[in-house]
């Protein structure tokens, strides 16, 4: 015959509770709908566990529960129960079960009246949810200020590596410079080795050969064009002396030069035209401007 059971508060049936002996003390208790909907997701009430004398205090068991869950080291709630070594009837201690985010499992007792955790390596051995959790914020700040300060000397030394690595460049590159700069100062000193060398021998006919530019003279130089510009004068039959000017051209970067010689006077009554013809052309620009 089933016993029937009025729902009360002294009557445990108003929970609609169902026990299951474990190993002769405790019990699973399943939660009735009250607990069952007001329980977070974190905690389920059937992972629960207490023996029948102690099912009063199955409020606070859960509100311990829920704070254990709601910390951040707990990645899944496994199951609470009661330390019955540690417990009595007017003093529960609860003992929780979690496994954190690397899946390792640990425990956590629990005082049933002050939900306070017990660690006997504190000073009163109890700390509590709160303090826990300013512990952990404190651990928190502290891993982010060593990682940003790790992170600082790695930016600082990707920088140094950086800054030696763009003054090995600039060196490199100055060197090249330097070379390129040196190589070409050599190939102007054969080109003018080569342009006297030509021009002495095409100019050898000539009488009274004198040479006005005798040290190599800085060239004109204009889209890898090397020209050096040579004056001299000699004397025709007559006597007369003749001034010329030679231009002793290389290009493209060759070595083979190309010698073409000139009356000075030619040379500076064609200058002396296109200075003036600028000249003219820059009057009729700024009065054509000014109109």
């Amino acid at each position: 015959m089933k016993s029937k059971c009025r729902t009360s508060l002294a009557n445990p049936c108003r929970l609609k509770a169902g026990f299951f002996a474990l190993g002769g003390l405790t019990a699973i208790f399943f939660a009735g709908e009250l607990l069952a909907q007001s329980a977070p997701d974190e905690v389920d009430v059937h992972q629960l566990h207490l023996p029948r004398t102690y099912l009063r205090y199955l409020p606070p068991m859960l509100d311990g529960a829920r704070l254990m869950a709601a910390d951040e080291h707990c990645a899944q709630f496994l199951a609470g129960d009661l330390n019955i070594d540690q417990s009595t009837l007017s003093h529960p201690v609860f003992r929780y079960q979690c496994r954190d985010p690397d899946g390792m499992t640990y425990r956590w007792h629990v005082d049933g009246d002050s939900l306070e955790v017990i660690d006997e390596t504190r000073p009163g051995g109890r700390v509590s949810f709160a303090e826990l959790s300013a512990e952990y914020e404190r651990e928190r700040e502290q891993a982010r200020q060593r990682a940003a300060e790790r992170q600082a000397k790695i930016d600082a030394l990707q920088r140094e590596r950086q800054e030696v690595a763009e003054q090995l460049e600039a060196e490199r590159l100055a060197r090249e410079q330097l070379e390129a700069e040196r190589q070409e100062q050599a190939r102007r000193g054969r080109l003018w080795q080569t342009c006297t060398a030509q021009l002495a021998a095409q100019t050898a006919d000539m009488i009274a050969r004198e040479w006005l530019t005798v040290a190599q003279p800085e060239p004109e130089v204009d889209e890898g064009r090397v020209r050096f510009n040579i004056d001299f004068n000699a004397r025709n039959l007559t006597g007369t002396e003749l001034k010329y000017r030679a231009y002793c051209d290389a290009i493209d970067q060759g070595e083979t030069v190309t010698i073409e010689i000139h009356p000075r006077a030619l040379v500076s009554s064609s200058a002396d035209s296109m200075s003036s013809q600028a000249a003219s052309t820059g009057t009729l620009s700024s009065q054509s401007s000014s109109h």
